[in-house]
């Protein structure tokens, strides 16, 4: 299988985008998922990269750096990831995380944070497995 390659998202990457939130268990469409590639396409402190194979995406994953009060420096934060079902486990995410260290590095970040719902236990060992530890609980609380 051919390599895969990891590149800022476009705003034609849209559609593909939206099909892998919904696999993800977001459901969306290209014009859900239009805005925030347009918001964010000069915003130094978020990024959002796809995945791609012999030219088609075939994962993201969602960064965003920003100040932090309760420890120096900046914090960041992997608000999304994912990858096509139908390629999980061949090492989409590996590439997708190793670019994303690499961005946040680049930022001056020394911690990077992400969340994951309690039922997705594979994806905790993933990020077990590249060193990630359980150190938190997350709340939520809808507000509209």
């Amino acid at each position: 299988m051919s390599s895969v390659s990891v590149r800022p998202a476009e705003m034609q990457d849209a559609a593909v985008i939206a099909t892998l939130m919904t696999q993800l268990g977001y459901p969306s469409d290209a014009v859900r998922v239009s805005a925030p590639i347009e918001r964010v396409k000069d915003d130094q402190g978020i990024q959002a990269l796809v995945a791609e194979r012999e030219g088609r995406v075939i994962g993201m994953i969602s960064l965003m750096v920003f100040p932090a009060f309760h420890r120096d420096g900046l914090h960041s934060y992997i608000t999304a990831l994912v990858v096509d079902e139908t390629l999980r486990g061949s090492g989409v995410g590996v590439g997708l995380l190793a670019a994303a260290e690499v961005w946040f590095a680049e930022r001056g970040v020394s911690k990077v944070s992400l969340t994951t719902v309690l039922h997705r236990e594979a994806a905790h060992r993933f990020y077990e497995h590249l060193g990630y530890g359980f150190d938190g609980r997350r709340y939520v609380k809808a507000l509209s």
